[in-house]
């Protein structure tokens, strides 16, 4: 199936000129939760689900381990993981100390498995339902006032009020 995009309209910050900008947003296909991942791990490798879940469990703990010391973490194909974080600035090298540090998090790069996997993922427009009636009845003689049918982005929105 691969992403799905709808046209989402924004207003930019930084266009002093506040004009209206229309962009690609993804639209997410689900959740695969932790369990039915084990679950999908053992059916394939013909292991009990508990093992998997052992097994994946003692790689986060030793990751988070090695991670708290400072190190990269890489895993083959997978990727590698890096303890990096978001610090302020300051007008001088003697104003920067470990204060400045206002957020700590884990970047993630893609190993080649997923590399390959992402250059040759599909992009499609996601087709929104037309929900409008065209029929003259009850609801305004059927004007649809969003000619490309989408929602502008507002997922969740109620296109019928």
């Amino acid at each position: 199936m691969g992403l799905q995009y709808v046209v989402a309209k924004r207003i930019f910050g930084f266009d002093k000129d506040k004009n209206v900008k229309y962009v690609a947003k993804s639209v997410g296909a689900g959740e695969l939760d932790f369990d039915k991942l084990c679950a999908k791990v053992s059916r394939i490798l013909g292991i009990h689900r508990k093992t998997v879940d052992l097994v994946a469990a003692g790689l986060v703990d030793i990751m988070s381990e090695e991670i708290d010391d400072g190190k990269t973490v890489r895993l083959g194909d997978f990727g590698l993981f890096r303890p990096s974080f978001v610090g302020k600035s300051a007008d001088t090298e003697a104003g920067v100390s470990a204060s400045n540090i206002v957020r700590k998090r884990i970047l993630f790069f893609p190993g080649k498995a997923f590399s390959q996997m992402l250059g040759n993922m599909s992009v499609t427009k996601m087709v929104v339902p037309d929900t409008d009636y065209t029929d003259g009845s009850s609801n305004g003689g059927g004007d649809n006032s969003n000619p490309s049918g989408g929602n502008d982005g507002d997922q969740g929105e109620n296109p019928l009020g």
